[in-house]
């Protein structure tokens, strides 16, 4: 292994491993309050990349539990490294990860895989409540979420159905645009609204999206392929609700 004089080439030495030289940091732009560059270098005479994102200061989660996550699961972005400064630090914690920027979208291709991907992840850690929960993951029930989103009664009363929803660690913004497709299946990105709750509404969230793509009968297939397999109860009327509580967050965030 060379290590670079350059702290950034230093860093990206100690997390890949293996001989790597030529260290160069690509800006990249501000997404979801995300510090961002792309680090081309050369590992063992080939050219790769990967990726340093920094959170702000105090955003803790997602630095915590992705390490985690990867350990479990093949279907979360690969973690080369993190740091979590103390807390009188001014700045956020970073994480190195796999660069999947430029890998194809995972619903440009079958969406049922998207979600069969995040069943994965639940799968993964379904025995590990206690462990996210030391991490920092909270436990949030759809109640709990539409009374910090909206407040709207009619939500509220959504909200209490789905109590009867198995608790499983939910991605909490689960669209599209948080999936890519790898050579090893479907990764899931974007674990900063990670919390324990009702993974029904992240099923309900990415058919909403895959609807205003134009892809009703994707969505409504989507859904049923998350009751048949997640594990939880084949009750339409738990995904009417889930349905109206995702409607109306969508509504509150909007507006």
């Amino acid at each position: 292994m060379i290590e670079s004089e350059d702290p950034l080439g230093s860093l990206v030495a100690r997390s890949v491993g293996g001989d790597v030289q030529d260290v160069r940091a690509e800006e990249l732009a501000v997404e979801d309050g995300l510090e961002r560059k792309r680090l081309r270098f050369v590992r063992d005479g080939r050219a790769t990349t990967a990726l340093f994102e920094r959170s702000p200061r105090g955003v803790v989660l997602e630095a915590q539990i992705l390490p985690f996550l990867a350990r479990k699961t093949a279907n979360v972005p690969r973690v080369h490294s993190r740091g979590i400064p103390p807390p009188h630090t001014s700045l956020g914690p970073w994480l190195l990860l796999e660069d999947l920027s430029e890998t194809a979208g995972a619903c440009d291709g079958e969406a049922a895989d998207v979600i069969r991907a995040k069943i994965a992840v639940e799968r993964a850690v379904a025995a590990d409540g206690p462990a996210l929960r030391a991490l920092g993951v909270p436990v949030r029930t759809p109640l709990d979420v539409v009374r910090q989103e909206s407040g709207d009664a009619n939500a509220e009363e959504a909200a209490v159905e789905l109590a009867a929803w198995p608790v499983a660690l939910v991605h909490g913004d689960l669209t599209c645009e948080r999936a890519r497709r790898a050579e090893r299946g479907v990764v899931l990105v974007r674990w900063s609204a990670a919390h324990l709750g009702c993974g029904l509404l992240d099923a309900v969230r990415l058919a909403a999206d895959l609807r205003e793509r134009g892809r009703t009968r994707d969505a409504d297939g989507l859904v049923e392929t998350y009751v048949a397999e997640s594990g939880g109860p084949a009750d339409d009327a738990l995904v009417r609700a889930a349905k109206r509580v995702d409607a109306l967050l969508r509504n509150a965030r909007r507006a």
